[in-house]
């Protein structure tokens, strides 16, 4: 028995050195340069529920990223984080933080990654979907995302009202991105019609205005319409496939949105 576990830590150890020569080599470095990054690693495998291995592979989908050591080291906690709090593997919460946070814009640094988290946990505790779900979802949304007015908390906000409506991971996250390219680059047909109604997609700035105040507005313009004149407008607004998802989201207006926004950014 003795010998058997002598030999597994052994092993264990040598997985450990690999995936960190990995990391060395995918940062373009000696494993000597990398040693504050080891250390680091060790330190989160001894006081976090994944192992010093784990922690390196993490490092290392960092580094493909290409974060330098001490932007992998100061992340790398929140990362861990994160997957933790969204019961997901290391390889897919590197990703949500590597690829969501840059299409949202956000510098990923330890406050903004720890903020990010704790906005996506909120909004999975609010709204029907869990945190890798909402990050399938935001993933899938990609650079349309960074247009938003109100960043993470508007994104997470609109694909937790989503969820609530049986619209959940990637199928959320495009209907989502197929209405704000509706909104910012409408067909022909569809800006003829914004102007009519008067609705302001973009402020003064040039700035595209919270996607709850244009729905607001939305919902203002339509009071008092019959059924069949509020559907070909939308018709006429969005594609056909993301009838369902705008309708749940014109819904959601007002007190419901405001309700989960209030609560998501006070994460």
């Amino acid at each position: 028995k003795m010998a058997g576990l002598a030999k597994s830590s052994v092993s264990v150890g040598m997985s450990f050195e690999a995936s960190m020569s990995q990391v060395a080599a995918t940062m373009g470095k000696s494993t000597d340069e990398i040693e504050s990054l080891t250390r680091v690693a060790k330190e989160m495998g001894s006081s976090t529920k994944f192992s010093a291995t784990q922690a390196a592979d993490a490092l290392n989908y960092l580094a493909l990223a290409g974060y330098d050591a001490d932007k992998a080291a100061e992340v790398l906690p929140s990362v861990l984080n994160l997957a933790a709090a969204g019961g997901m593997d290391l390889a897919y919460a590197s990703d949500l933080v590597t690829d969501a946070m840059a299409s949202l814009n956000i510098e990923a640094n330890k406050n903004n990654v720890d903020d990010f988290g704790n906005k996506l946990a909120m909004a999975a505790s609010k709204a029907n979907a869990n945190v890798s779900q909402l990050g399938e979802a935001i993933l899938t949304v990609g650079g349309p995302a960074a247009n938003l007015k109100n960043g993470t908390t508007e994104l997470t906000t609109a694909l937790g009202l989503l969820a609530n409506v049986g619209l959940k991971g990637a199928e959320g996250g495009t209907h989502l991105r197929n209405i704000i390219l509706s909104l910012q680059s409408p067909t022909d047909d569809a800006a003829k019609l914004i102007q009519q109604l008067g609705l302001q997609v973009y402020d003064a700035q040039g700035n595209m205005r919270g996607l709850d105040e244009i729905l607001g507005d939305l919902n203002t313009r339509m009071v008092g319409m019959t059924q069949g004149q509020k559907d070909s407008i939308i018709n006429r607004l969005f594609n056909k496939t993301d009838l369902a998802a705008v309708n749940g989201l014109l819904a959601a207006q007002g007190e419901q949105w405001d309700a989960l926004a209030v609560q998501i950014d006070a994460a």
